[in-house]
């Protein structure tokens, strides 16, 4: 950054200068504007899978506090395989639903953020920049096709962007901690940006040491207390609040098309990507800015900017789930050193072909134009047009909504595909918003389809390589001729996708024949559900040939397994209730080892047991590095023992509330490292919590006459 430290600090530049760049950032503002405006008007494609996660969550918050329903509110159900998110964004993002088009109508919030981000660092860029540069430091990062990409999608990045360089401009403007303004107004974005996404401290590193310096200055001492003070009051109570299940869900969340940091590669994979999320110029031209020698700084805290980024570089390179929308807000100061290292005429003819680049990301007129190199390929002019494109989403619902067995409680489907506009979040998103009550959307499992009434396959392209594992044995098991899906589920309807694939909708066959000609069976053991099963003897009652299914039918098992868990002397009623063998021989040879349940409407269990010495090797196997030297079954439950080297004991209630049918799990007391936790951070682990009624995960009632816990036993009744 030498073109920006080799002279004295300038004069104030002048009011001609300040005009013409606030002038100009007004003027780029209102081109994203107009381009924002046009991707809107054409595209009509669906939101893909986060996007459709985040447009849920907003709806979520939406009726919750449509309805009073505060508790929910604060304790928002996370999305599967998804961490519970902070609630400011999605907060301003459900009044995207006053609108009939809510996905086009979330794109709007998006030109709000990029104007806090080109604000921002317009403002950041002054105080090393105080002329025409720093309007171009500013609009070079905004007209990124990274930056441009979270313009048009739905997704909470560019908040997280424009929230970090706002909090960046306001510590610089702190001097150290010593200014008060400029101290409380960091503590205050601060905590906005981590009211938007949890990994928000990542990019302030920095600000800790300089946080740490200024508590050994008296004269900044109390300011930077202050200033932490604050960031935590306004922000530590969602986190407290949510301390037992977000480390858990991030975790999850992180491992998603890992690759770990010491694999080779790692360290370099955002230095590939950013070649074309940036453009080349800007990335570049950045980056060797960044390094020149920094001889004699004009302001004390330019190495704010460089451990800015090399400390956000490192944070995300370890954490193994790599996107560029993750590392961007790391990446601002390489508008700073892009514009100060280099000659004028230099950084303006970058910052126009940047912002051309802009107006082609939209457009799509040229390329993406890739250019191999011995270090890495070279990508200009990245795009992503908006497009008119079907994708019969609603259509295909209203078709499922219309031919599905209304005496079923629930409709689960079967989605056997993951792709970016044909997925489960984006189907369950349109669920939501058409109002559909009953179709839930169920990914597949080993067992395929389990009591799903549809199943819903992409012929064609099933979706990127990382993200369709198990897809396509799945696919190639729903055709296979005479197969047991075939003698299942015929096919009802077919609808032609943008990407040439076919969506085709299997039912399950009507009218299907009896399977078992007898009245009563016995097993010595077989798989059903998931469950494991043990010496199982089953009394069929009536056939009921329009629904192929028996009207109920009685089971007693000796030993079940269900997720790990031993239950014993389990006995059961079943109501309307049908299966298909995978045994594929003769009739009349019934010794199956597994079969796939069809339908179930409702199970009442009558009696089952569940001893100490189970549960202490159930909770074992379910929590890792978990070794229990005891577990009492005596009105509660108590177990203590060590996690991962630390002693923990908890004391817990099982309650069964016939008025909620639910089954809850009431934390009473619970120790770790000898400290107690308090039992209101367990509320909201919805793990804690089994509903009774029908849920896409047990699409069937289940009827359980009371509990009772005593002389280490668990039993029903």
């Amino acid at each position: 950054m030498d073109g920006m430290e080799d002279t004295e600090p300038p004069a104030r530049s002048s009011r001609l200068t300040l005009a013409l760049s606030l002038l100009g950032l007004a003027g780029f503002l209102v081109l994203q504007g107009l381009l924002l405006r046009h991707f809107i008007r054409v595209d009509t494609r669906p939101p893909s899978w986060d996007q459709a996660d985040h447009l849920e969550i907003a709806l979520d918050y939406r009726q919750a506090i449509g309805a009073g329903r505060w508790g929910d509110f604060w304790y928002l159900a996370p999305k599967p395989g998804m961490p519970p998110f902070p609630p400011a964004y999605h907060l301003l993002l459900r009044g995207a639903y006053d609108s009939p088009d809510p996905a086009r109508a979330a794109l709007r919030y998006n030109w709000f953020y990029l104007a806090i981000l080109a604000v921002s660092l317009f403002g950041l860029a002054r105080r090393f920049l105080p002329d025409g540069r720093a309007l171009a430091a500013a609009l070079s990062f905004c007209a990124a096709p990274v930056v441009q990409e979270l313009c048009t999608t739905q997704l909470l990045d560019l908040s997280v962007a424009a929230w970090a360089a706002a909090a960046y401009w306001a510590l610089l403007a702190a001097e150290g901690f010593t200014l008060w303004p400029g101290s409380l107004a960091f503590g205050l974005l601060f905590a906005t940006g981590m009211l938007h996404k949890w990994s928000f401290f990542s990019y302030f590193l920095p600000a800790a040491l300089l946080g740490a310096r200024a508590l050994r200055t008296p004269s900044a001492r109390w300011k930077a207390l202050a200033a932490a003070a604050l960031a935590l009051a306004l922000s530590g109570p969602w986190y407290w609040s949510h301390v037992l299940i977000l480390p858990a869900r991030l975790l999850q969340a992180s491992a998603d098309a890992a690759v770990p940091f010491w694999k080779p590669g790692a360290w370099a994979a955002y230095l590939v990507s950013a070649c074309g999320d940036l453009g080349p110029l800007l990335w570049g031209l950045g980056l060797v800015g960044l390094l020149l020698p920094q001889r004699r700084p004009r302001f004390g805290d330019v190495w704010l900017l460089t451990a800015w980024i090399v400390t956000s570089y490192a944070f995300w390179t370890i954490v193994p789930n790599r996107q560029m929308r993750f590392l961007l807000p790391g990446l601002i100061p390489l508008g700073v050193a892009f514009a100060a290292a280099w000659p004028g005429w230099l950084v303006w003819g970058a910052t126009a072909v940047q912002l051309a680049g802009a107006a082609n990301f939209v457009f799509g007129w040229i390329g993406p134009l890739r250019l191999q190199t011995p270090l890495m390929p070279l990508t200009f002019l990245a795009n992503r047009p908006p497009e008119r494109e079907n994708w019969r989403i609603p259509e295909i619902l209203r078709r499922i909504e219309a031919e599905r067995d209304p005496s079923r409680p629930l409709t689960n489907v079967t989605l056997v595909a993951n792709d970016a506009y044909f997925n489960g979040p984006t189907f369950h998103w349109h669920e939501r918003l058409l109002g559909l009550p009953h179709a839930r959307l169920r990914g597949v499992n080993r067992r395929l389809c389990e009591l799903s009434e549809f199943v819903l396959l992409k012929d064609g392209r099933l979706g990127p390589e990382s993200v369709i594992s198990g897809l396509p044995e799945a696919a190639a098991e729903i055709r296979r001729p005479g197969g047991w899906f075939q003698l299942a589920y015929e096919p009802a309807a077919r609808w032609p996708l943008p990407d040439g694939s076919v969506a085709v909708l299997y039912r399950q066959r009507r009218s299907r024949p009896k399977p078992v000609a007898g009245r009563a069976l016995t097993y010595a053991y077989t798989e059903a559900g998931g469950v494991k099963i043990t010496d199982l003897r089953v009394s069929l009652g009536p056939w009921d040939a329009a629904r192929s299914a028996w009207t109920n039918v009685r089971l007693a098992a000796d030993r079940l397994e269900i997720k790990g868990l031993a239950v014993r002397e389990a006995a059961a009623e079943l109501e309307d209730f049908a299966f298909v063998p995978l045994y594929e021989g003769g009739r009349g040879d019934y010794d199956w080892k597994d079969l796939r349940l069809l339908r179930l409407k409702r199970v009442k269990v009558s009696g089952l047991r569940v001893d100490a010495a189970d549960l202490k090797i159930f909770l074992e196997k379910r929590l890792p590095g978990l070794r229990l030297d005891e577990v009492r079954l005596d009105k509660t439950v108590r177990a203590a023992g060590r996690w991962r080297g630390r002693p923990v004991s908890a004391e817990a209630a099982l309650e069964l509330d016939p008025a909620a049918r639910r089954l809850r799990v009431r934390v009473i007391s619970a120790r770790y490292a000898d400290a107690p936790l308090p039992a209101a951070l367990f509320r909201p682990i919805k793990e804690l919590r089994l509903s009774l009624d029908p849920n896409p995960e047990t699409p069937f009632f289940i009827d359980v006459p009371g509990l009772t816990i005593r002389d280490g036993r668990l039993t029903v009744p």
